[in-house]
């Protein structure tokens, strides 16, 4: 393994810098401050973009370090892009899931295990652990944001040349990539650059950027990582090899310069059940269906048993689409469209999900023309059976074939 060696006085740039709650900046403080909130209670979140709701957004936004101050009358979410970055690493960094409530109500609730680790970290441990997820996971994706480049994580959408020349400097950004970067690079990835203490940041609105420059430890850093995975033109951290993106990577490339670097948070897996209750429904007609699934049940499996259960005949393609528990979207194919993904749902278990209460699948059949089914995880129980059973139905579900299927 190669790691990255820094020049002399990088090295003691990255030594000699204090890491805490407020040092190099205030990212560790305020990210506490939105996990405590939501530990209070939980953050409901719109359904199309699945972002905290606006009168949420404002309310922390009061408590930050420093507040953003929209310039709107009614503000959204986006216009307050602190919030909106801690969002991103909140979802990121595994620390907070997205759960279905009552009548498809979607919420923010915290993932107590990998709290409970987070509470146990030394500053310059959590700070770093926030780091990581924000550059390898923080995709603009997960928050319902489009960034654009080969991807959509920071150093990988094309905003990331707005910030650079052929490397990072401490030089203030020039006015023609100021304009550029709120749309190219996100108002909330700037945002946590000032956080991070990587850039000093000042904005004229909330979408109009009037400096931008980074500070000695955003400059070796960005360049640290920029070397890492060879950047030329775009990043493209999908597929590629490169420390950064193995698994544990952030904490090998970094402990090579800080000794007091432990640990970084980690997934813990959940404890599986025998078997999950799950509703299936398709809402635009008002019809449900209750199965106990196997936990080793296949997805194939699954899907033929929910077909069945809405007398649907199987004769179409299908895939699954989840979220997991970073917030990425995977889906999982039909076996007869391979090789054209990666995963299929004759060889993918429901168990290999790490289904957990509150968690929602959906189920696409007939790919070009797609009827949907959401599934809800309901329950795990410690009851083995080997095979899928349908235990309630409510309401009348479609005919397969009618003519028109609007309003799905």
């Amino acid at each position: 393994m190669n790691l990255i060696k820094l020049p002399s006085d990088s090295l003691k740039t990255i030594q000699t810098q204090c890491f805490s709650e407020t040092e190099p900046d205030s990212v560790v403080k305020d990210f506490n401050i939105f996990l405590d909130l939501i530990m209070e209670k939980p953050v409901p979140l719109s359904k199309g973009k699945r972002q905290p709701v606006q009168k949420w957004t404002a309310l922390l936004n009061e408590g930050l370090t420093a507040p953003d101050y929209p310039e709107l009358k009614r503000p959204l979410t986006i216009h307050y892009p602190s919030a909106l970055g801690l969002y991103l690493l909140v979802r990121a960094s595994g620390l907070g899931r997205v759960i279905i409530k009552g009548t498809n109500k979607l919420q923010l609730v915290i993932n107590e295990s990998m709290v409970a680790q987070w509470r146990q970290m030394r500053p310059v441990e959590q700070y770093f652990s926030l780091l990581d997820g924000w550059l390898t996971r923080g995709s603009s994706d997960i928050i319902g944001e489009e960034l654009h480049g080969r991807g959509h994580r920071p150093l990988s959408c094309s905003g990331v040349n707005f910030l650079r020349q052929l490397a990072f400097n401490e030089d203030p950004v020039s006015d023609i990539s100021l304009e550029a970067l709120p749309t190219s690079f996100g108002t909330y990835n700037i945002a946590l650059l000032k956080l991070f203490g990587l850039a000093n940041v000042q904005w004229q609105t909330t979408t109009q950027l009037t400096h931008l420059q980074f500070t000695s430890l955003g400059v070796v850093l960005f360049n640290a990582f920029q070397k890492s995975i060879d950047l030329h033109g775009l990043a493209m951290p999908d597929g590629c090899e490169d420390i950064l993106y193995e698994n544990d990577g952030m904490l090998k490339v970094v402990r090579q310069w800080r000794n007091d670097l432990k640990q970084l948070l980690h997934p813990i897996a959940e404890q599986l059940q025998d078997s999950y209750i799950i509703n299936a429904s398709m809402y635009a007609y008002k019809c449900r269906r209750t199965l106990m699934v196997p936990a080793n049940a296949t997805l194939e499996q699954l899907a033929k048993a929910i077909l069945a259960a809405f007398s649907f005949s199987n004769q179409h393609l299908h895939c699954f689409i989840y979220e997991d528990s970073y917030g990425d979207i995977y889906k999982i194919a039909d076996p007869l469209l391979k090789p054209r993904h990666t995963d299929y749902t004759d060889d993918t278990n429901l168990k290999d999900l790490q289904p957990t209460p509150g968690d929602q699948l959906r189920l696409l059949y007939d790919l070009n023309d797609p009827w949907e089914f959401v599934l809800d995880i309901k329950d795990g129980i410690n009851e083995k059976s080997d095979s899928i059973t349908v235990t309630d139905r409510k309401g009348e579900p479609p005919r397969e074939h009618c003519v028109v299927k609007a309003n799905r």
